[in-house]
């Protein structure tokens, strides 16, 4: 059955409804579980409650940073597949005091990457590594800030002013400016 659920999802090509914000590709929540909902009417997906240190029931979680992430549960059949999101601005950078708005887009997009795991739309997030989560002018500004720096303590001030847009970026990026960093602070060090 897993391999039915799999087969049947990742065959469909989702090309026609993809649509673009900004420059990033996504899939409409309502078209990606009307799809589901049509091959599989049984399935279902939880937006998972998380507690506070009040106890007070809410839609996200945060981590030590403020960060606020959601998480969604799709299952087909017998199979189960969470995501776990994190809540974004306009500008896709991660908030920590996200509004009523952000925490359902992201729940949306959430539950979009859940589907996405048991085949329907996977290729959509293939790219999601590569050095794009920034823009250029961003990212231009990031590497000016290593390259100005006159002291350690200058370049690890810019990594902190950095931090949460460096946060954000997928694995690729994320190398490319530690190495970029790592290579300003030698820099500084043999000097």
């Amino acid at each position: 059955m897993t391999d039915s659920v799999w087969h049947n999802l990742s065959r469909f090509d989702v090309s026609k409804e993809v649509e673009q914000k900004g420059r990033f590709d996504y899939l409409s929540w309502a078209w990606a579980w009307a799809f589901v909902k049509e091959k599989y009417p049984h399935a279902t997906f939880e937006k998972h409650i998380f507690r506070d240190n009040q106890d007070n029931p809410l839609p996200f979680m945060r981590d030590t940073k403020g960060h606020t992430y959601v998480a969604v549960t799709v299952t087909i059949t017998t199979i189960s597949h969470t995501e776990i999101h994190y809540v974004m601005d306009n500008k896709n950078q991660s908030v920590t005091h996200p509004d009523g708005g952000q925490v359902n887009k992201a729940l949306q997009r959430c539950l979009v990457k859940a589907i996405a795991f048991h085949g329907l739309g996977l290729n959509v997030y293939a790219g999601e590594d590569l050095p794009m989560d920034l823009d250029e002018q961003d990212y231009t500004l990031v590497l000016e800030d290593f390259t100005k720096a006159k002291s350690i303590t200058d370049i690890d001030d810019a990594w902190r002013k950095h931090a949460t847009a460096i946060g954000t970026l997928g694995k690729a990026a994320k190398t490319q400016v530690t190495d970029e960093f790592k290579k300003a602070k030698n820099r500084l060090k043999a000097a």
